[in-house]
């Protein structure tokens, strides 16, 4: 089986961070023998290799030439871009029109109406261009092609969650009966369980801060109810580094949080993780949390929202803490974190759940769905 993925974002030696969730992918595929390259819609021609992985930066009409020499297509995140080189909707159309077998990994964003996400509007000019964008124009289209190819022999629809996919229907007004349901995979041998009860008081979260989606107000009002013991760590950039900043300050919490401006490798993410014993997790909508469950594989106390996906991942009391604000997140925290006996069950029951998700097992999963779609089912 030869197998061509596209997505609008990729890891790169500069860059390792871009998309790691499709890369993982690419990177089991080709150890199990599955031939795989890598396309990116760009303005620019770059060609390069990322830990053995082909990649192939070049326009879209250059990408529409060379798919027709595989088997059949893995679509991760390929986003539309209107009147770019880097766009995807040529490429869908190609689909369309050809009829090449597909499969597409619903994450969420190429689905979900901007109004959905209406927390992040601000006013702007630039914010009322990228409503219409997504909502009158991007949105749009993705209905049409799903509406066309959801039901096909040679398509497949994967979402890592029930939430995802019932959340596509929602905001694509449509119903979609033919899917499957695999979670990202998770690498448990990487992220392998260990005691982390001695830190239990200390607190970490590594978020993007230029999305408004991650809630990192309820992350620190969690702190602010927590006694003068926890403290919390945030990694991550973003435009929103200074408001924050001004929360931290307006609380009086300088010296219990501390922002570090800066994005983790997965080995440097794996040193991280052993310096915390609680992982917080806030969020407005959330597909699934794969940082979140990295952290849970390994073995730290993991806090989250209770709302969208949390609940197919973690049982409340048993693998976890889910809280539907911060209030009900102090007392999990605290009640988990002041009983070691209690803190010892969940994290290990946690780290044990993570087990069913396992990259080589999920993989296993999502390849089988992939020759399903060829017509002599090869690997």
């Amino acid at each position: 089986m030869k197998v061509a993925i596209i997505t609008s974002r990729y890891p790169s030696k500069d860059n390792p961070y871009n998309h790691m969730f499709v890369h993982m992918r690419a990177k089991e595929m080709l150890r199990i023998g599955i031939s795989t390259i890598v396309y990116v819609p760009s303005i620019s021609r770059h060609y390069y290799e990322h830990e053995e992985i082909p990649i192939h930066k070049i326009g879209y009409s250059e990408i529409i030439k060379e798919i027709s020499k595989y088997d059949l297509l893995y679509l991760h995140l390929l986003n539309i871009y209107p009147f770019s080189k880097a766009n995807g909707w040529p490429i869908y159309k190609h689909i369309l029109r050809t009829k090449i077998p597909f499969a597409i990994y619903v994450h969420g964003n190429e689905v979900q109406k901007y109004s959905s996400r209406f927390y992040e509007f601000n006013f702007r000019i630039s914010e009322v261009l990228k409503w219409i964008k997504k909502d009158l124009f991007v949105i749009p289209k993705m209905r049409r092609f799903i509406r066309a190819t959801k039901d096909i022999e040679n398509s497949a629809y994967i979402f890592p969650s029930k939430w995802m996919r019932n959340n596509t229907e929602e905001n694509l007004n449509l119903k979609i009966d033919k899917f499957f349901i695999i979670p990202n995979g998770i690498d448990t041998a990487l992220f392998k369980y260990r005691s982390l009860e001695e830190k239990r008081f200390k607190i970490l979260t590594i978020r993007s801060l230029s999305q408004k989606v991650y809630n990192i107000e309820q992350t620190i009002d969690t702190i602010n109810l927590l006694p003068e013991k926890y403290s919390l760590v945030i990694y991550g950039k973003g435009k929103y580094k200074r408001s924050y900043d001004r929360r931290i300050k307006a609380l009086g919490l300088q010296h219990r949080i501390k922002i570090i401006e800066q994005f983790l490798s997965r080995i440097e993410m794996l040193e991280v993780f052993d310096q915390f014993g609680v992982f917080i997790s806030t969020t407005r909508i959330d597909s699934q949390g794969i940082t979140m469950m990295e952290a849970m594989s390994r073995g730290l106390l993991v806090a989250t929202t209770k709302n969208s996906s949390k609940g197919e991942f973690i049982e409340n009391m048993k693998s976890g803490i889910l809280g539907i604000d911060e209030k009900e997140l102090f007392e999990g925290i605290i009640e988990v974190t002041s009983d070691l006996e209690k803190y010892r069950k969940i994290t290990l029951n946690g780290s044990n759940q993570i087990e069913q998700i396992e990259l080589k097992k999920t993989m296993k999963k999502e390849i089988e769905v992939l020759s399903s779609l060829l017509s002599n089912g090869d690997v």
